[in-house]
């Protein structure tokens, strides 16, 4: 993993631990993220197996596994990891919980799951690194597998987040992904309203 923290280049594990240590989360909202409610409760996706990439403190990683999913989330900042396995073990929930850099997961994942969800993930890491993204999600989803995303249209020079557009997502994604949804979220928390963008891609 990339090791530099300038604010054009991205952020290291250092960087995002810090925030841990400094209990500095401004981008957590505490709860899960209101798109992915709604697209549960209008049965967008289903139960299955699961995983929540730089899932954070995993609000997400708990509402999948108290609805039934067997879900692995993983973050690989260590102060992440510790917040989300003393929710799971507080809730006496079962839910896998790695500390591991996602780009970095091993072939025991390949094809392995129904379902990824993420919020903001593909925009915290560096723009250089979405082809390797695009490569792992689509090495670890199933076939006709769903990525369930909520991507972060800044409109603004830096990052993270960094900036991503439609044309962002539609030039990544469309040769190894059907793009089912890509459209502004009417469901997003207020200080999020018209920058989150809702992508439902499924695998080809």
């Amino acid at each position: 993993m990339d090791t530099t923290s300038d604010k054009n280049e991205g952020y290291a594990r250092n960087d995002w631990q810090n925030h841990y240590d400094n209990d500095d989360l401004q981008w957590d909202l505490g709860q899960v993220a209101p798109p992915f409610i709604r697209l549960w409760e209008e049965n967008k996706f289903f139960r299955g197996k699961a995983i929540i990439p730089g899932c954070g403190q995993g609000h997400e990683v708990v509402f999948l596994a108290e609805n039934g999913f067997q879900v692995t989330g993983l973050d690989y900042a260590p102060g992440a990891v510790s917040l989300l396995q003393s929710a799971i073990k507080e809730k006496s929930l079962q839910a896998q919980v790695l500390h591991q850099d996602f780009f970095q997961l091993d072939d025991t994942h390949n094809a392995q799951y129904d379902l990824m969800l993420e919020q903001a993930f593909f925009c915290a890491i560096h723009p250089s690194r979405r082809p390797a993204y695009v490569e792992t999600v689509t090495r670890i989803l199933k076939k006709d597998g769903l990525l369930a995303a909520l991507f972060y249209e800044t409109g603004e020079k830096g990052g993270p987040p960094f900036n991503t557009t439609p044309s962002d997502i539609l030039d990544h994604f469309s040769d190894d992904f059907h793009i089912e949804t890509l459209e502004k979220t009417p469901h997003s928390v207020e200080k999020r309203k018209d920058k989150e963008l809702l992508g439902l891609l499924r695998k080809k």
